[in-house]
């Protein structure tokens, strides 16, 4: 059976799981150099495909159980924070355009009066707006920028997904190249794979401690809503 990848899927879905397993690839690499080299090493790529294929589905999976818990965290999904009467981070007046054009494609978009009746009530008629948005703007050639703003907020929120299991696995990965160095180390003759190892690995490990938190997926979360909002103004 043929295993294909979207663009979406590739960049979102499967390169987070690529960075969670890179430090132990690298481990295996700097320990057994001879698992790179043909017949063996290409058998390993053939599984590697399936399984990749397979834990992107895994990591996708806790990304979307991350962002119930994100949205509630943050008040509502952006698009819906965007939307309400009174929100601060989505400009007013582009606010006002985006309602009137919503209206004018037969949505219902609550009032300020409706919504301060019933926040509950509007929150879903702002939801079915997003989702309509969605629908209507998922052609990535006419609409580049939801698309880039969806890879960007799938990407960054499927690593926070898998940023527990990433960090062990760094940190094991980590602890297996200092050995490895330890256990070769020769003045004249240096472990040069296995320092190179060590270094990646903890770059990796920053990254994952520092740069992959909840605030940057908040700020690609919000660009996408912006992005979504933004086109509707170009709806027919």
């Amino acid at each position: 059976m043929e295993i294909k990848f979207d663009t979406y899927s590739f960049r979102a879905r499967v390169l987070p799981v690529y960075l969670m397993l890179a430090p132990a690839v690298l481990l295996l690499a700097a320990l057994v150099p001879d698992g790179l080299k043909l017949p063996l090493g290409g058998a390993a790529a053939v599984v590697f495909v399936p399984i990749s294929f397979f834990l992107s589905q895994v990591g996708a999976d806790f990304g979307k159980r991350l962002e119930k818990r994100l949205w509630r965290d943050w008040g509502g999904p952006p698009t819906t924070r965007f939307l309400r009467h009174g929100n601060h981070e989505f400009n007013e007046v582009t606010r006002d355009r985006v309602h009137e054009k919503l209206r004018s494609l037969g949505l219902k978009v609550p009032t300020r009066e409706e919504q301060q009746q019933d926040e509950r009530a509007a929150d879903n008629y702002y939801e079915s707006c997003t989702e309509e948005l969605i629908r209507r703007t998922r052609d990535d050639k006419k609409f580049p920028l939801v698309f880039k703003g969806l890879v960007e907020y799938g990407f960054r929120r499927n690593l926070l997904g898998l940023k527990s299991f990433s960090v062990i696995l760094a940190l094991a990965s980590l602890a297996g190249a200092l050995w490895s160095a330890y256990a070769s180390w020769s003045p004249d003759n240096p472990p040069a794979v296995a320092i190179v190892v060590g270094l990646i690995t903890a770059g990796l490990l920053l990254a994952w401690a520092t740069w992959v938190t909840e605030h940057t997926v908040k700020l690609a979360a919000n660009r996408y809503a912006r992005f979504i909002l933004e086109a509707a103004l170009d709806q027919e």
